[in-house]
């Protein structure tokens, strides 16, 4: 089974799609991660729109991509994939299935949540003292 690398990382996403399109266009499946957070961070948070494909299509991608005068990437880059490498999910184990975009909602979630258990348990205990 091919593994997923990342082949380029872009600050905004806009660049990752245009290589991204690229790519399709000559026939290579790729994705763009982390799309979306970039885009609602701005490029303020580093954690750039990362073009990602099978590795078994690595050699070709490498080729469009010196052809179009793209940086081609670093051996860091290059290296075995890993899974996800956030640091939220390294900290919450069972929020390493997930994309980072949707860890964000599932973590705002959970402090609603206790924010709101927070606001009841007062409203109670002060209702509680006043009577």
């Amino acid at each position: 089974m091919d593994r997923i690398v990342e082949i380029a990382n872009f600050k905004y996403t806009d660049k990752a799609e245009i290589l991204a399109s690229l790519l399709r266009g000559e026939g290579i499946s790729c994705y763009v991660r982390n799309g979306i957070s970039s885009n609602v961070f701005g490029g303020g948070v580093d954690l750039g729109a990362k073009v990602e494909l099978l590795e078994s299509d690595m050699p070709r991608a490498l080729e469009i991509m010196k052809a179009y005068d793209y940086p081609l990437p670093d051996e860091i880059l290059l290296s075995s994939y890993q899974g996800d490498d956030s640091p939220m999910a390294d900290r919450i184990p069972f929020l390493r299935k997930f994309s980072f975009e949707t860890q964000i909602a599932i973590v705002i979630i959970l402090v609603i949540g206790m924010l709101a258990l927070i606001v009841y348990v007062g409203s109670i205990l002060s209702a509680h003292g006043a009577a």
